[in-house]
């Protein structure tokens, strides 16, 4: 019900009032024991709706006649209220040729978090030896 609610405003916005609201913006869940607002920004003849999760246009207007103003978004906006903080972004993948970094190895042989590495030695030195 809240997600559906964080999709509905309690007041009527035209298209063009869209360019002077004060975020965040208020919805309909706000009611439900959290902020539950959406912040929403103008350019031009554009304008975004964005939750912190997740950022999408608003385009036209499928139903405007006051008090109801119903808008055409492309994605469901998710609150951060109730699907959490976006995750963090993807470590950085390695340029090609950098050096891969490996455990360090002891001289008995095993890593330092203790795990026999002399196996996977033996099998890469048999791999080498086949090319």
């Amino acid at each position: 019900i809240a997600l559906l609610q964080y999709h509905a405003l309690p007041s009527y916005y035209t298209f063009g009032q869209f360019q002077t609201v004060s975020n965040p913006v208020r919805t309909m869940a706000s009611g439900n024991g959290g902020p539950f607002g959406v912040n929403v920004t103008a350019f031009g003849n554009s304008v975004n709706v964005s939750t912190g999760l997740v950022n999408t246009p608003v385009n036209s207007a499928v139903y405007s006649q006051s008090p109801v103003a119903v808008y055409q978004v492309d994605k469901v906006l998710l609150p951060e209220e109730i699907f959490g903080v976006k995750p963090p972004a993807a470590a950085p993948t390695p340029e090609p040729g950098a050096p891969v970094s490996s455990p360090a190895v002891s001289p008995s042989g095993t890593s330092a978090s203790g795990a026999s590495t002399s196996s996977a030695c033996g099998s890469m030195a048999a791999l080498a030896k086949g090319l």
